[in-house]
């Protein structure tokens, strides 16, 4: 508007024009704060970037020594099983020669227990016969006397 115009108007007209720019200026005033806070937040931003890639650099840290501790539990783990199943495989190679040892010893006993035996019973059988036989010796000397009696009587 120019300054001819704005002679022209009557007070009521220039208050109201003073009122909406008064309004148009607080609201652009508010605009401008907002817009700043913006700004303030997005140099926040561009701040904590450095710290947050900083961040990111010592978690990455953390993050390998935990893959680190991590494999050296699992190399534990792994050296332990092998300490262990070297502890079985010779408690089994053990027990395998006890095993042998006791059958071997057990078949020993058994084949010395089997031959006292079987003598044994070679013993007693001849023994038996022996008795069967002098006994059948005793029977033919009684059977004998039997006889030679039986012949007297019948004489008599």
């Amino acid at each position: 508007m120019t300054d001819k115009e704005l002679k022209k108007l009557n007070r009521g007209e220039l208050l109201e024009m003073l009122l909406s720019l008064s309004r148009e200026n607080d609201e652009l005033k508010a605009k401008v704060a907002e817009l700043e806070a913006k700004m303030s937040d997005r140099q926040l931003a561009i701040d904590n970037a450095g710290s947050l890639a900083e961040a990111s650099l010592k978690i990455n840290g953390v993050f390998e020594t935990a893959q680190q501790a991590a494999e050296q539990y699992l190399e534990n783990i792994r050296t332990l099983n092998d300490r262990q199943q070297a502890i079985c495989d010779a408690r089994d190679k053990e027990s395998e020669e006890k095993a042998r040892a006791l059958i071997r010893d057990t078949r020993v006993k058994c084949e010395t227990m089997e031959k006292v035996t079987s003598e044994k019973c070679s013993r007693m059988t001849t023994e038996a016969r022996e008795r069967v036989n002098r006994i059948i010796e005793d029977q033919k000397g009684l059977r004998a006397i039997l006889d030679s009696l039986n012949e007297d009587r019948r004489r008599l």
